[in-house]
Order: structure tokens, then sequence, then C-alpha cells
């Protein structure tokens, strides 16, 4: 029997790409905070890093809350019939 499409909640790339953008992100943030490391082109990086976190993580947070609306909605029909 072939796999089901799993939801984005359930997928582990979502989850790994967040926790890696977050994670890149505090060690450039770390990196730029270093004297003598006045690289514009770091920070830029590192913005984009936590760019990239924030939207995957808005994402998730919507997409955890619409599965559980489902799940809760398709319980209620079973409640009703």
């Amino acid at each position: 029997m072939p796999d089901p499409h799993k939801h984005p909640v359930e997928q582990p790339t979502f989850r790994s790409l967040m926790a890696t953008s977050l994670f890149l992100g505090v060690v450039l943030l770390v990196c730029a905070a270093r004297p003598g490391a006045s690289s514009r082109f770091l920070s830029v990086i590192t913005m984009l890093f936590f760019a990239i976190f924030v939207v995957s993580f808005g994402l998730y947070w919507l997409a955890w809350v619409l599965r559980e609306h489902e799940l809760w909605r398709e319980g209620r029909q079973g409640e009703e019939e």
C-alpha cells in the first residue's frame, strides 16, 4: 500500500528547514558580533536566515492550527451522526 501524502506538519524536511535556518542565523550572528568582523555581507546573510526561520515558523504554526481544526471538525461530524 503506498504511503499517503503527509501533512506539512508531519514532514521532517519542513522542521529541519526551520531548525537549520535558526541555527545558522545564530551562528552567523555570533560571528558578526566578533570584534573586527564588520562585514556587511555577513549581516545581510544573518538577516536572511532569520527571515527564513520566521516565515517557515509562521507557516508551520498556521498549518498546525488548520490541521487541528480539521481534525476537530471531523470529530464533531462523527458525534452528530
